[in-house]
């Protein structure tokens, strides 16, 4: 097996382990840019045709016109490079999470001596987080509805897709108002011993799903106590003891 086999064999098992998502609604794919701009975290960029790695930044963003502003590249040969190549690929680091791209460059603007870099927006973003806890599959059969009690007293409904101690991945309608950011003050649900579970929660991601009309949210519970984390515990155990019949 060559090197470069090797390195693609050992980042795809990394990856397995991790909580990828797939960011394709313009909506939150600016969020995370507009975080990565006010944050000034640097992009490493791979550029077609070039063996190495260069290092940029998010000077601005144009949401009306779908344009990324970066800044220039210091290496000239990574100018000229990216310039003829127009393609590239960006990976950086958001509080903790990879944050993976690819885009191209539409065209180029010098001010004063400096370059920057006229970019589409990416039609997907991927993120990688390591999760905290081992996510539990919740079937649809066995999948308790959840309330949730927003910040505003707003209520939605949805279900439970998996859970862990450290989160869940809930499914709502389509159009909910809830967002990537916003705090649950009470997310309710029953345990398969009938239980009650209350739990805070930050909504952390928003996905698509093949399912129209529903929407996958990403959330990490917060401010969880020893009884909580041990009625989490015991749930995610049940459901697990639930699927290993089922196989």
């Amino acid at each position: 097996m060559s090197s470069e086999e090797s390195n693609s064999e050992s980042t795809s098992a990394s990856r397995s382990q991790q909580n990828q998502d797939r960011i394709k609604i313009k909506a939150h794919k600016l969020l995370i840019l507009k975080a990565l701009q006010e944050n000034r975290s640097p992009l490493s960029l791979s550029i077609e045709g070039s063996d190495g790695g260069f290092v940029s930044i998010i000077l601005a963003i144009d949401g009306e016109n779908d344009i990324i502003e970066l800044d220039e590249l210091a290496d000239s040969a990574a100018h000229q490079t990216l310039l003829a190549a127009k393609n590239y690929r960006a990976t950086g680091w958001l509080q903790g999470v990879n944050i993976e791209f690819s885009a191209h460059i539409t065209d180029h603007q010098q001010s004063q001596g400096l370059t920057r870099y006229h970019s589409t927006l990416p039609d997907t973003i991927y993120q990688y987080q390591r999760r905290t806890g081992y996510r539990t599959h919740v079937s649809m059969m066995s999948s308790p509805e959840v309330h949730l009690i927003l910040a505003d007293n707003q209520v939605v409904k949805g279900r439970i897709s998996d859970i862990s101690i450290s989160g869940a991945l809930l499914t709502v309608p389509l159009g909910s108002p809830i967002a990537p950011g916003d705090r649950i003050s009470q997310c309710i649900f029953k345990a398969i011993d009938k239980k009650m579970i209350i739990v805070e929660a930050e909504v952390r991601r928003l996905m698509d799903t093949e399912q129209s009309s529903r929407t996958r949210l990403g959330c990490r519970f917060t401010h969880v106590d020893q009884t909580t984390s041990q009625d989490l515990q015991r749930y995610a155990a049940a459901v697990e003891r639930q699927n290993a019949r089922r196989r």
